[in-house]
């Protein structure tokens, strides 16, 4: 019994250290954010949050701004990602449904109002890593992320 405590927090350990190698200090906080996300190597080692910012082309002259941030807190002990995404600056017609992907996955959609609007989706028991968030108008990407990292 005692070796297999040791090797799981062995286990463990190496898993955290491999992650944190893999992630690059988070950048400055956006005005977008109503969470407070860690630091990425912090978000590897803890299963904390990590930030992608969200840009795109200007759409009727105004250049829309956004962020998707991924929280990891409940991955390490079972539990699922949330997924939040905010996007603000979008000229187009309130009411308009704009769907969400994750690498070209579905996972919502943000209806707009006043040019904004925010989705929260369960990814399940699924850490993000290399993953693109896309928000899409018939089928025209308005948004992308660089990827979560």
């Amino acid at each position: 019994m005692r070796k297999t405590i040791i090797g799981c927090v062995g286990i463990v350990a190496v898993a955290a250290a491999v992650g944190c190698s893999q992630r690059n200090a988070s950048s400055s906080e956006s005005s977008l954010n109503p969470l407070s996300p860690t630091s990425s190597s912090l978000a590897a080692s803890t299963g904390g949050t990590v930030k992608e910012t969200l840009t795109g082309p200007a759409v009727g002259g105004v250049v829309p701004e956004g962020q998707a941030l991924a929280d990891q807190s409940q991955y390490l002990t079972g539990g699922s990602t949330i997924l939040t995404v905010q996007i603000k600056k979008v000229s187009l017609p309130d009411g308009t449904v704009l769907p969400v992907s994750l690498d070209f996955t579905t996972v919502g959609s943000i209806t707009l109002s006043k040019g904004e609007g925010t989705m929260r989706a369960s990814l399940g028991h699924f850490a993000v890593s290399r993953d693109q968030v896309r928000v899409a108008n018939n089928g025209v990407t308005v948004l992308s992320g660089g990827f979560f990292q």
